[in-house]
C-alpha cells in the first residue's frame, strides 16, 4: 500500500494550521540545505510508502517530495537517521514530514519504553516548556515589556494517546498553544523492535488524522 495523495483542502481551518507546518518546512528545508552544502557526495534518500500526485509523479521536477541525503548525517552510533523526508508544496497530498529511524543498546530500550508509555514524554515536554519560558523571563528583564511580550515563548499543552497497528506500537501526540489563536501540531510514532534494535517511524504534521495515517502507510513499507 502506498500514501496516495488527495487534492488539498482550502477550508480556513486547514489554512490557520498550515501556519504550523510553516515553521517545520522552513526547519526542515534548513537542515536539507545544510547537509546538500556540506556533502553533495551523498544522494537523498527516498522514504518507502509515500509517493506524490499520480498526476505528477512521472515529471520528477514537479515532485513536492523532498528527501535528505541521511547518510550525510552525523549521529550517535547508536541512533541511524535511515530516510527522512518532508512535503512542504502545495501539490502535496497531506503537508507532513516523516523520518525512519533506527536504533540500538541503551537508546533502543529507551526507545521502545517511550513507545510503550509515551506519558513520560508529555511531562518531559512540558517540563522544558517551563525551561524555556523561565530562560527567556531572565534574558528579558532589561527589555522593554512590548518587546519582551513578543518574545516570550507561549506555554504548550501535550497530549498522547496510544497507537497500534498490527505488530507495531507507537502513540500519537498533539501540541496547542495554551492561550491565545489555536496552533495545533501533530505527531504519530510507531516502532518494532528486532533483536537489540528498535526501528522507528515518526510523522509530523498539522492534521491529527492524516498523520496517523501516514505512519501505518509507512510503517507497513519500512517496519
Amino acid at each position: 500500500m502506498r500514501l496516495l495523495a488527495r487534492r488539498p483542502s482550502s477550508d480556513a481551518p486547514a489554512a490557520a494550521a498550515g501556519e504550523t507546518f510553516a515553521l517545520l518546512r522552513a526547519g526542515f528545508l534548513a537542515v536539507f540545505a545544510t547537509v546538500v552544502l556540506a556533502s553533495c557526495a551523498y544522494v537523498p534518500v527516498a522514504v518507502d510508502g509515500v509517493t506524490t500526485r499520480p498526476d505528477i509523479a512521472a515529471r520528477d521536477s514537479d515532485n513536492p517530495w523532498v528527501f535528505v541525503p541521511t547518510g550525510a548525517w552525523i549521529t550517535r552510533d547508536t541512533v541511524t537517521p535511515v530516510s527522512v523526508g518532508a512535503c512542504p508544496a502545495a501539490a502535496c497530498p497531506e503537508r507532513i514530514a516523516v523520518a525512519v529511524i533506527e536504533a540500538r543498546g541503551a537508546e533502543a530500550r529507551t526507545l521502545m519504553r517511550s513507545l510503550r508509555q509515551p506519558g513520560a514524554l508529555v511531562t518531559r515536554l512540558a517540563e522544558g516548556n517551563r525551561r524555556r519560558i523561565a530562560l527567556v523571563e531572565a534574558a528579558q528583564r532589561t527589555v522593554p515589556a512590548a518587546v519582551a511580550a513578543r518574545r516570550m515563548p507561549h506555554r504548550v499543552a501535550s497530549r498522547t494517546r496510544p497507537l497500534r497497528h498490527r505488530a507495531f506500537t507507537g502513540f500519537q501526540l498533539e501540541m496547542r498553544r495554551e492561550n491565545g489563536p489555536a496552533r495545533l501540531a501533530h505527531a504519530a510514532v510507531l516502532g518494532r523492535q528486532s533483536g537489540a534494535a528498535v526501528k522507528v517511524v515518526i510523522v509530523i504534521g498539522d492534521k491529527a488524522g492524516p498523520v496517523a495515517d501516514a505512519v501505518r502507510t509507512v510503517a507497513d513499507a519500512n517496519l
